[in-house]
């Protein structure tokens, strides 16, 4: 009886984790022209982003992972790989960082704010509405500190095949960056992600979803 009794639990556990976990193939076009195809995935406990770009003689992943709980994503490990080679990681373990091209060698400093990747930080805002007021935007390459920062949420509603939708808009601005997101309500992965640094625009609208 007891068994049968553990069995039965054990089934109504596996149950509700694979109710919890997500998995979308996401294709982008992009105001460069050039699509990305983002793998998101995510179990209840743990993630992972994969973004590809397919730009002309090179194809660029941006990998993301680490974990995430009722109120954020903690991201662990970034890489950015150019023809399967890494050309730039970051690794961040509790108050340390360490990041930066491989070629041009590894540095290491200590952090203590949380750190995410553009994808890490949008999907931080498509499920939990909020960010942190401090943290850090890396590429490997660098990190980019985010500081003081208010995010402004509106809310309009828009026409898609006929349907009322309503579109959540997420912005805010620090330094010389600014950041947009928008999703659909009830849903939880970015619809549009544009970010402006330095006089640059990097835009992705949502093409379709890949089964």
């Amino acid at each position: 009886m007891k068994i049968l009794k553990f069995i039965t639990a054990l089934c109504a556990l596996t149950t509700a984790s694979l109710a919890q976990a997500v998995d979308y193939n996401i294709k982008y076009s992009s105001n460069y022209l050039m699509p990305a195809y983002v793998h998101f995935s995510e179990n209840g406990a743990n993630y992972s982003i994969n973004a590809k770009i397919n730009v002309p003689l090179y194809n660029i992943q941006f990998i993301s992972s680490g974990t995430h709980d009722s109120r954020n994503f903690t991201m662990f490990n970034y890489k950015d790989t150019r023809n399967k080679n890494t050309y730039a990681l970051a690794k961040i373990n509790g108050k340390q960082i360490e990041y930066g091209k491989v070629k041009s060698g590894l540095k290491t400093e200590s952090v203590s704010m949380p750190v995410y990747d553009l994808f890490t930080m949008a999907f931080q805002l498509t499920y939990y509405d909020k960010l942190p007021t401090n943290f850090i935007i890396t590429n490997g390459k660098k990190l980019y500190p985010m500081n003081n920062v208010f995010v402004k949420k509106s809310e309009q509603n828009i026409t898609v095949s006929g349907r009322t939708i309503k579109e959540l808009t997420y912005t805010f601005k620090t330094g010389d960056k600014d950041i947009m997101v928008k999703k659909y309500q009830d849903e939880q992965f970015p619809r549009y992600l544009k970010y402006t640094r330095d006089g640059d625009n990097y835009e992705l609208t949502f093409s379709k979803l890949i089964k």
